[in-house]
């Protein structure tokens, strides 16, 4: 395995995201599915590839310069894998809390304070949040 050392983590955290927001948030507001579905599904595909591309504008419109083609090797590795079930998908399945604010509230409010437009991150943001909202309302 290998492994890299960086001074700035940032831009990392939002390279990380290009996968993150769509797959851990498509995951559950799809109805629980792995990333082969996501994949194969022609209209959660083109929303993925959306999602990323809000989220390497947003980075660079926050000082993290990513090349705007950024979500090629995100998806050339995603379409390699088998049905991959996101960590926020198992966490969603046992019912333990998932990273909503982590993975979509900060990098949104983030963005949204450099002027990033990010309307497909927020609707998936707010689908999240009404989902663990009536889970939570609906537990003994």
């Amino acid at each position: 395995m290998k492994c890299s050392v960086t001074d700035d983590l940032a831009p990392e955290r939002w390279r990380k995201l290009i996968w993150n927001i769509p797959f851990n948030g498509l995951s559950i507001v799809a109805g629980g599915i792995d990333t082969a579905a996501i994949v194969g599904d022609e209209n959660l595909r083109h929303l993925t590839l959306d999602l990323m591309n809000e989220v390497i504008v947003a980075a660079n419109k926050c000082g993290h310069k990513l090349p705007s083609d950024s979500w090629r090797e995100h998806m050339r590795r995603t379409d390699s894998m088998s049905g991959y079930k996101p960590s926020t998908l198992s966490d969603w399945e046992a019912g333990r809390p998932v990273e909503i604010e982590a993975i979509c509230g900060e990098p949104l409010r983030r963005g949204a304070a450099a002027g990033a437009k990010m309307p497909r991150t927020e609707m998936v943001y707010a689908l999240l949040n009404k989902l663990d909202h009536d889970r939570r309302m609906a537990a003994p």
